[in-house]
């Protein structure tokens, strides 16, 4: 099956219509309308004109609301307007319409084979949304290859020889930290189960809701994407607390690659969208996994060298508790460390401590790239340029000697 070689745009509703169901010679039955969303109830014409021309007067402002294509079976292969139509439901889902773009689909019939021209509005009937189809004649190429797929048509050779969908089995490299995780633990790490939970799931194409149902049922709770205008824009997925964004999973599991594999109505689906994402509020908080780097350890010779207890650090009374069974669990080797303890000052202690907290060096070093003052050290001392030395002594106390009066006579012979 083949669409056009470019996919075309116009002003005019009544040129295309009226071009589309002409009866021409090589027609082997007269153009029929197969299928839409458009109800029909005189003539064909004249009520497809009529409603097309309706969503133009929402978006005055929008010069090419007509949108056209075809799709071409083989020569010599045919099917029925119900396979026809349900075909090309598809293929306007899978494009980025919905089900408020009006459209229509004639069935042409002739010696080169059968195809269908499908016609549509732009102009949406909600509040006038314009499709915009950004690289489309590229996007309707791949989306052909997937419904010969799908439908089990005779695959035809498009201009690319590429997959007929993106694969959502990528394979992912585990990082040294993960590979860690699962060796300690004998099982699989978070992002490893939700991956494997979203390709089983994936491998059948089924609505949003049952998809989102089922990965509930295995302890991964979807969070949607979903904007106040409703439009959708992926998913991260929660498992045990840990979140991951769908692309910390891989480009498999990106909403671009998700609606290809997923029977999604904004109509139908969206009300379940704004539920589901309105329940994360009311959950516990989590933790969002980031791609941290690996964080480098060394062995120690007991417990006590990674955490030393010091009753001057002013810690609270659970710390110091906690601590102290530290101490007692770990055996003879703490009761020496445990000695040890009062001797070494409260900055060393500190700072071996500081080295064993995660992600120290990740912390660090984003404070550095945002260039906070605090984390610099100063890179010329001021220089001293001159000394003086004063002496501090303390004042002499002073003896009050009582004179005898004299009288105003002798001061003034005096």
């Amino acid at each position: 099956m083949k669409g056009m070689q470019k996919i075309r745009r116009g002003k005019s509703f009544a040129g295309v219509v009226l071009y589309a169901l002409k009866p021409c010679s090589h027609h082997k039955k007269d153009p029929i309308v197969i299928g839409g969303n458009i109800t029909i109830v005189g003539n064909p014409a004249k009520d497809l004109i009529a409603e097309f021309d309706s969503t133009k007067q929402l978006r005055p402002d929008v010069q090419k609301a007509v949108w056209h294509n075809s799709l071409r079976l083989p020569k010599g292969e045919s099917l029925t307007a119900k396979q026809w139509s349900c075909i090309a439901d598809d293929y306007m889902t899978r494009m980025g319409f919905s089900e408020t773009h009006l459209r229509c689909y004639i069935l042409h019939d002739d010696e080169d084979g059968q195809h269908i021209h499908i016609i549509a509005s732009r102009v949406s009937l909600d509040a006038g949304k314009l499709y915009l189809g950004k690289n489309e004649n590229l996007a309707s190429t791949r989306i052909i290859q997937q419904l010969e797929r799908d439908y089990n048509l005779t695959r035809t050779k498009g201009p690319k020889a590429s997959p007929a969908a993106p694969s959502p089995k990528p394979k992912l490299k585990k990082s040294r930290n993960e590979l860690m995780i699962e060796k300690r633990t004998g099982e699989l790490c978070p992002k490893a189960i939700i991956q494997n939970a979203l390709n089983e799931l994936l491998d059948t194409r089924q609505s949003i809701t049952d998809f989102a149902q089922q990965l509930m049922a295995q302890n991964i709770r979807p969070i949607p994407n979903i904007a106040s205008a409703g439009k959708m824009n992926g998913f991260s997925f929660v498992y045990r607390g840990i979140a991951f964004k769908a692309s910390q999973l891989g480009k498999g599991y990106s909403w671009s690659a998700l609606q290809n594999k997923l029977n999604y109505q904004p109509e139908r689906d969206n009300a379940f969208l704004f539920e589901l994402k309105a329940s994360v509020s009311e959950a516990p908080c989590t933790f969002i996994a980031t791609d941290a780097p690996e964080i480098t350890t060394r062995e120690v010779h007991s417990p006590i060298e990674a955490l030393i207890h010091d009753n001057r650090a002013g810690q609270d009374e659970h710390t110091n508790a906690s601590v102290k069974q530290f101490h007692l669990e770990d055996g003879a080797g703490a009761k020496e460390s445990l000695k040890e303890a009062p001797d070494r000052s409260y900055a060393v202690s500190a700072f071996r401590w500081l080295e064993y907290i995660p992600y120290l060096d990740l912390i660090y070093r984003m404070l550095k790239n945002l260039k906070i003052p605090t984390l610099k050290r100063p890179r010329k001392h001021k220089t001293i340029t001159g000394v003086r030395v004063v002496e501090i002594m303390p004042i002499p106390q002073k003896t009050l000697i009582e004179s005898p009066p004299q009288s105003r006579r002798a001061s003034l012979s005096m």
